[in-house]
């Protein structure tokens, strides 16, 4: 991963809603069907990460108190669930929500609203008009590897407003599969690649079968 190139500064807002009233930069972390005591490992895992804290009874705003701490949990079959956190992004110490959904698809989402950082707005080019976005990313890819190495899941996507990306939905949409591989910023299993193309020479291998692909800015 490289460096970024400036700094993301925690916003200065004077009504503490306003850190929450955005859309979210989020990493989302798409599984197989998991049973319970891998949920258990997963969501431990995401927690145990140095720059996250929590989960609290509540959300975290800055410039408030720190809300009191409880267990980490796991969602039951066929629901979602979120829990709340705080995450040190560099110097700026944010509000989070991890979010987990075991319904139609298996997913983990790390979710930061846009709205915790200085200057940035929603935009779909959002990662490349800011790349100081780069220090995020960074910090997303390692804990999706953390994750990863106690339980592989297939894709990890990286960006803002990326939602899940399900490998069954790729394959069967040429204009989603066309988005996803373009905007690049994530990791995926070489399975789940070749799936999706041929060539895998432009992909960094980063464990035996997980592949890394950079932001991009092909089109």
């Amino acid at each position: 991963m490289s460096k970024a190139t400036k700094f993301l500064t925690l916003a200065g807002h004077k009504n503490p809603t306003a850190y929450w009233q955005s859309g979210h930069y989020e990493l989302n972390l798409s599984f197989d069907l998991l049973r319970d005591k891998q949920w258990q490992r997963i969501m431990q895992t995401i927690w145990e990460q140095p720059a996250l804290h929590g989960p609290f009874d509540e959300r975290y705003t800055p410039g408030e108190p720190i809300p009191e701490q409880i267990p980490v949990q796991t969602p039951p079959p066929t629901a979602a669930m979120t829990q709340h956190g705080l995450l040190k992004v560099g110097e700026a110490i944010v509000g989070c929500d991890i979010q987990a959904t075991r319904s139609l698809f298996e997913c983990v989402s790390l979710l930061v609203p846009i709205a915790m950082f200085r200057d940035l707005t929603a935009s779909p080019n959002l990662r490349q008009e800011h790349p100081e976005l780069q220090t995020l990313d960074n910090l997303f890819y390692d804990i999706a590897l953390h994750v990863y190495d106690a339980m592989p899941f297939k894709i990890a996507a990286i960006g803002y407003e990326r939602e899940c990306q399900l490998p069954s939905e790729l394959r069967n949409d040429a204009q989603a599969r066309h988005a996803f591989l373009v905007s690049g910023n994530f990791l995926a299993q070489e399975d789940v690649l070749a799936s999706l193309e041929p060539d895998l020479s432009r992909y960094q291998q980063v464990r035996a079968n997980l592949r890394w692909l950079a932001p991009t800015t092909l089109t």
